[in-house]
């Protein structure tokens, strides 16, 4: 059996699919994919496995489709296929990739060093995984989310990739105890910022296969905070609020609100429960207004008795003044412009210039408001002066909330000159981007 072979029986293995199920799945995702393959059968996939076909590159995507990411309808050619789990073999550029995300580790100022000849060896399973290594590698994880707004988020996300790889390749190993479950738990807070990354940057494909991933990382390691958190991340992939996927699915956002605010049970983590709770309120917001605001009165409780916010890990950026914000865009949606309009501006009063993914969104939902109330000349200019802070930081997400915001709010006004040099730098954003 080849390599890849294996591979694809552990991963099949562990999803609990039979061979013809995988081959129905792989033929599903050709077909949304407009690549029909009706010759993958359950043969199919059993010679792939023994090493007795090989694999194309086509049919290895599909696979990856099938195996990782959820039932959805979204492509995104930049992933690299099989590396966000167990990679099949050690590439030409391996060794480089490495340093550079080590070089990265050390610029974070970790206190326990991770000497690249060490780590090497790991993977190579030279020399067992010890406990410094481990050490190291998850103060790593628990400061990715401090790098947001000092550089690029794509860079960002390409070191985040890279950590989780040097991390994934240490579980493949016999590790045991106290040890794995550390390992485990770095690897879900990981995988769950690069999928926070991965939308912020309107990476749609991989952001899902990265947040199922880093959900199942948590379980395993007992983390409900990072569970919760990948929980809460992947309702924004449904969203209709700000909708980064081809169509909003806000009945798969709110259940997947539902799982996160369970997990959590209102007894732990108060940031990440006063977190989930503003989103929920968010998404019903709009149709369900009494209910939208006792889960805001709820989250307001929590954060009042939370205490200091985490000095570190995926809430490490969660602050009153986020908060301030989240509650002022439930006023917004749920219709009360003139109650969202005080707290969103005091948001963005207080929110520091670090907040780069915060600020525009925010700066958005105040143009929304504001067009709300008639005052068309102000929206518009909130509007340019979000998305010039989106473009700025290079966030499409940010992008799509303007977009979406003028689509709501000004659909009436296409005529007024200010809507109109908003179209026309709208235009010019996308014709941006990538």
């Amino acid at each position: 059996m080849s390599d890849r072979g294996w591979r694809l029986r552990a991963a099949r293995a562990e999803r609990g699919l039979t061979e013809d199920a995988l081959a129905m799945e792989v033929r599903r995702w050709a077909d949304l994919h407009g690549t029909s393959r009706p010759e993958i059968t359950a043969a199919t996939i059993a010679e792939w496995e023994a090493g007795g076909r090989p694999i194309d590159g086509a049919a290895l995507r599909l696979l990856w489709l099938a195996l990782v990411a959820p039932n959805r309808r979204w492509a995104d050619p930049d992933v690299a296929v099989w590396s966000l789990f167990r990679p099949a073999g050690r590439r030409p550029d391996h060794a480089a990739r490495r340093r550079e995300f080590l070089d990265y580790a050390a610029s974070l100022g970790q206190p326990v060093a991770l000497d690249p000849d060490r780590l090497d060896a790991m993977l190579d399973e030279a020399i067992r995984v010890d406990s410094r290594a481990v050490e190291g590698l998850a103060f790593v994880a628990s400061q990715l989310r401090k790098r947001l707004g000092t550089e690029p988020p794509h860079a960002t996300r390409r070191l985040a990739h890279a950590h989780l790889e040097a991390i994934l390749g240490l579980l493949d190993h016999t590790i045991a105890g106290d040890l794995r479950h550390h390992l485990e738990a770095a690897a879900a807070t990981t995988a769950v910022f690069a999928g926070i990354v991965s939308i912020y940057v309107c990476r749609l494909e991989p952001a899902a296969v990265y947040l199922e991933l880093g959900q199942r990382l948590a379980r395993e390691a007992g983390d409900v905070e990072t569970e919760a958190i990948g929980l809460l991340a992947a309702s924004r992939l449904h969203s209709h609020i700000s909708p980064v996927g081809p169509t909003g699915d806000p009945a798969r956002a709110q259940e997947l609100l539902e799982a996160a605010d369970r997990r959590l049970g209102r007894r732990t983590a108060p940031a990440a429960n006063a977190w989930v709770l503003l989103r929920e309120a968010e998404e019903l917001a709009g149709h369900d207004e009494r209910a939208a605001l006792r889960l805001a009165d709820e989250a307001d409780r929590l954060t009042l008795g939370a205490g200091s916010i985490p000095a570190d890990g995926l809430c490490c950026r969660w602050s009153i003044d986020l908060h301030v914000a989240y509650r002022g865009n439930v006023n917004v949606l749920a219709g009360r412009p003139a109650r969202g309009i005080p707290l969103l501006e005091a948001a963005l009063a207080a929110l520091p210039s670090e907040a780069v993914a915060s600020r525009p969104l925010a700066t958005a939902d105040l143009g929304g408001a504001y067009a709300m109330q008639g005052e068309v000349d102000h929206a518009c200019a909130l509007l340019r002066e979000a998305l010039a802070m989106a473009m700025a930081a290079g966030l499409p997400e940010a992008v799509t909330r303007v977009r979406a915001a003028r689509e709501l709010r000004l659909a009436a006004h296409g005529e007024v000159p200010a809507v109109r040099d908003l179209d026309e730098e709208l235009r010019a954003a996308a014709a941006l981007a990538p």
